[in-house]
């Protein structure tokens, strides 16, 4: 597994300076300027790579062939079909169609297995809000996940690995309330069946996806 050739990322604190350098605008006080000059970060139908780091900046896992199917309000959603994913001693593809959402300033991304029996399978990671350089989609994963289906059942997991890193990585004591934070948001998206948890959402890319050859 190769790391991409832009700026190694070696800190939560980089990652968002990064983002935020890559986002100025020469005029700050021109609104109309600042409109003008929003960074095209990528296109819809665009095939992608992931690469999710560890908060010393260690690659940690990467995608390979992730296609980007939407720009929504609150997610850019990629879809895994048959894509390549590398750790260090291990490379598997993704045999099931799986959706891959990225929330927009958020601390978390999801999957969404699609199973043809509409039990779907979501996987949370807590992690740094994401981040696209140069058509290459990165964050930072923090060890601690939530397993869940649609309409039932919301599990923590991954606990001692969270209170672990917490020793190794040093997390800041900032960065762990907002994890904390973020899984209140989470439960309670699940509680009333928004977002990555919502049926409508879920279904409706479902549908675009078979109408459109790509499932």
């Amino acid at each position: 597994m190769k790391e991409n050739e832009s700026k190694k990322i070696t800190s939560f604190d980089d990652l968002l300076q990064e983002y935020e350098t890559n986002h100025k605008v020469e005029n700050k006080n021109s609104q109309l300027l600042k409109s003008k000059k929003q960074r095209h970060l990528f296109d819809i139908g665009q095939i992608t790579s992931i690469l999710a780091f560890k908060h010393d900046g260690e690659l940690y896992r990467q995608y390979e062939g992730a296609k980007i199917i939407a720009n929504l309000e609150d997610f850019v959603v990629l879809l895994l079909n048959k894509t390549k994913v590398s750790e260090k001693n291990i490379t598997w593809v993704a045999s099931d169609p799986i959706l891959f959402f990225f929330a927009k300033n958020r601390f978390y991304n999801a999957t969404i297995t699609l199973n043809k029996n509409k039990h779907n399978y979501i996987y949370v990671n807590l992690s740094s809000p994401f981040y696209i350089d140069k058509g290459v989609l990165k964050y930072i994963d923090y060890d601690i996940d939530v397993k869940s289906y649609i309409d039932h059942e919301f599990n923590v997991i991954d606990w001692n690995d969270f209170k672990q890193s917490i020793v190794n990585y040093k997390y800041p004591i900032e960065l762990i309330y907002r994890l904390y934070d973020e899984l209140d948001f989470l439960y309670g998206q699940f509680k009333v069946q928004a977002g990555i948890f919502s049926k409508k959402l879920v279904n409706g890319l479902e549908k675009m996806l078979k109408e459109s050859g790509d499932i």
